[in-house]
């Protein structure tokens, strides 16, 4: 057998910030059947292609750690390994020839999202973290003190936490990094969440902390987390020179070390008002062909309302399974704490409503496929559901808004199981208010209501069920 591996005439290509690996084989390899196979890695069964073929299929697999495919012509083989710099994909370009004619194969590793090696699965597997990473708060802090978030108004910058920081780094707002994190408002939210969000792929080199270490590395096992490419291309990712340089010299990791006794404090409060793995059993028996194997909560006291998720897999123990987790991007408790008349249930069900509403998404979404072409037909009238102005702008197709009525209709449903009927009707006043009268979505009350109805006429169905029955009446409004 060759192996590519070794093959010191190799023709390869390193491109930086993320971009593919490309190699290609130097020899041309004789098929004299005209027929050549492909075996995957852990996969016994063989795909067969011909040398002399027109079609412009480009096989492939994920990148994975000592990943390899094997090549089959003729009496020979060939084995081409991954070059193990995850997560980026890897082309491998191969040519092919037969007595019928000739073919170059482009086979390709994919990029990978995330990579959970074996211990990080085994020890979350059924598990949910709470936690405020060092980077991301790293983050979170130079974006509030930035330009564009001094003027944002969906930061958290009020109480004692926000003046620490602004005493603190005071010294170092004349950093070139701040100089590069001025946006106009109309690019504000995505620039936001390609420097914050993405911030979350990369880890201090050292552990435990060394507050004299403050170079970033890009090492998992998350790879991508928002935008087009992964995140070391991301904003983030093309600063990290500029914001390794603020953490060394604002001393940034002692700050955060110093902060500990109160990022713990604040991690338990949010366990106490977010019963995460209430909603997770809840959600996974009313939609039960979607699993997940771990929650992330991961937060920051600067966040304000800006929230979003992600999910990510590996597989796990050989190919046989898969290893899912959802990462959830929300705020702290302040935003209710701060409210005084709030009865500590009544706080429970409000800042449920955050964090559900994200992890619903990876269930509502899935199961909204079966119904897409139907729910085009109904929400393609857009100004029944929506009024332009607001955050229901920023959801452009007709699945893309059934989908957040959706959403949002489902906590109600989840919050009616859960809670005594005048905290439920306390909670879904103010979700109908907001959804109607912040968002946008103008039907939302209605939608809800008319989901809360069907699931009392129908005691006996899932969540999933009642889609045909919900999809029914929004046909009927005008």
């Amino acid at each position: 057998m060759k192996s590519l591996a070794f093959i010191a005439s190799l023709i390869i290509t390193v491109t930086a910030f993320g971009q593919t690996v490309e190699e290609i084989y130097p020899e041309t390899l004789w098929c004299p059947n005209d027929t050549f196979a492909i075996r995957y890695q852990d996969y016994p069964r063989l795909s067969y292609y011909t040398a002399s073929r027109k079609d412009k299929i480009s096989p492939g697999t994920d990148a994975s750690l000592n990943g390899y495919v094997t090549f089959y012509f003729g009496t020979d083989s060939l084995r081409c390994n991954y070059n193990n710099h995850l997560p980026y994909q890897h082309n491998i370009y191969i040519d092919f020839a037969s007595p019928k004619g000739k073919t170059t194969l482009r086979f390709h590793f994919n990029e990978l999202y995330s990579y959970f090696p074996d211990s990080y699965m085994e020890k979350n597997m059924g598990n949910i973290q709470f936690d405020i990473p060092e980077v991301y708060e790293l983050a979170n802090i130079i974006w509030t003190l930035s330009p564009s978030g001094q003027r944002a108004k969906d930061l958290n910058k009020e109480g004692e936490y926000y003046q620490r920081v602004i005493t603190y780094f005071k010294p170092y707002l004349d950093h070139p990094v701040f100089t590069a994190l001025d946006f106009p408002d109309s690019i504000y939210a995505d620039r936001y969440y390609g420097f914050r969000e993405n911030s979350f792929a990369f880890n201090f080199q050292d552990s435990p902390p060394n507050s004299l270490n403050t170079k970033l590395l890009f090492n998992g096992p998350y790879y991508y987390v928002y935008g087009d490419a992964l995140a070391d291309s991301s904003l983030f990712g093309k600063l990290k020179p500029l914001v390794e340089d603020f953490a060394r010299k604002s001393k940034f990791r002692q700050f955060y070390k110093s902060n500990t006794d109160y990022y713990n404090q604040e991690i338990q409060r949010q366990k106490e008002l977010l019963p995460v793995k209430r909603m997770w059993t809840w959600l996974e028996e009313q939609f039960p062909k979607t699993k997940y194997q771990s929650y992330r909560i991961v937060f920051s006291p600067l966040i304000g309302g800006s929230h979003s998720t992600q999910r990510y897999a590996t597989y796990y123990k050989s190919k046989s399974q898969i290893f899912g987790e959802n990462v959830m991007f929300v705020c702290n408790t302040d935003r209710y704490d701060k409210m005084p008349a709030l009865s500590e249930k009544q706080k429970e069900g409000l800042m449920s409503g955050i964090v559900f509403t994200e992890i619903d998404h990876n269930y509502v979404n899935p199961a909204t496929r079966k119904y897409e072409k139907r729910i085009d037909s109904i929400f393609s009238n857009r100004k029944i559901w929506t009024k332009q102005g607001n955050s229901s702008d920023f959801y452009g197709s007709p699945v893309s808004v059934f989908n957040e009525y959706m959403t949002h209709a489902v906590f109600c449903l989840y919050i009616l199981d859960n809670y005594d009927q005048p905290t439920a009707d306390f909670v879904i006043d103010k979700r109908e208010d907001l959804m109607v009268n912040r968002r946008a979505f103008i039907r939302f009350k209605e939608f809800d209501r008319q989901l809360i109805k069907l699931r009392q006429e129908h005691a006996n169905l899932k969540v999933t069920d009642l889609y045909p029955l919900v999809l029914d009446w929004c046909k009927m409004q005008r």
